[in-house]
């Protein structure tokens, strides 16, 4: 006999095909940010000779979706879990879904500011100096880092199941 299964073993296996579908919407997100960077540069980049000055706009639009990529996301999953409280059983997949939510935001606010970035790259918004090329490279970075596995995600809905069901007994 199979030794019994945890809880996040059990949503793992519940929340695998919405996470696949998470991973595909992921990927996506990042093949059009890289997609976009391969091209400027395969058309040349322009960077402007004042290495001093920065694209204010680009720059600041990146840092505040950084930061917002972090922040965010945990508002959207607990606005969703809001309307789980008070339930007995409630099933994974209607767990799962302000996970997924949550991450989609996170991910597109930083798939804007890449491709903000990318654009300043291009001449807009007066040229970036060398520097620049960073940015979007590192927002990149991130986007890869941030790839979303169904262990990290059986552990979130096994966590939120928790915390559902202890206020619900208090």
């Amino acid at each position: 006999m199979p030794p019994p299964r945890t809880d996040a073993e059990a949503a793992a296996a519940e929340v695998a095909p919405r996470i696949r579908s998470l991973q595909i919407i992921h990927a996506a997100l990042v093949a059009c940010v890289a997609a976009y960077l391969v091209f400027i540069t395969s058309q040349g980049l322009r960077f402007t000779e004042d290495a001093g000055t920065p694209p204010l706009v680009p720059l600041g639009f990146a840092v505040t979706s950084v930061v917002m990529s972090f922040v965010v996301p945990p508002i959207v999953r607990r606005a969703g879990l809001a309307a789980c409280r008070g339930q007995s059983q409630i099933a994974a997949d209607s767990l799962v879904t302000p996970f997924v939510t949550g991450h989609i935001v996170a991910m597109a606010m930083l798939e804007g500011a890449a491709c903000l970035s990318c654009f300043a790259l291009t001449g807009g918004f007066g040229g970036a100096p060398r520097w620049f090329l960073a940015v979007p490279i590192a927002i990149l970075a991130l986007m890869v880092i941030r790839f979303p596995r169904v262990a990290s995600a059986a552990d979130w809905v096994a966590m939120a199941r928790e915390d559902i069901t202890r206020e619900g007994q208090d």
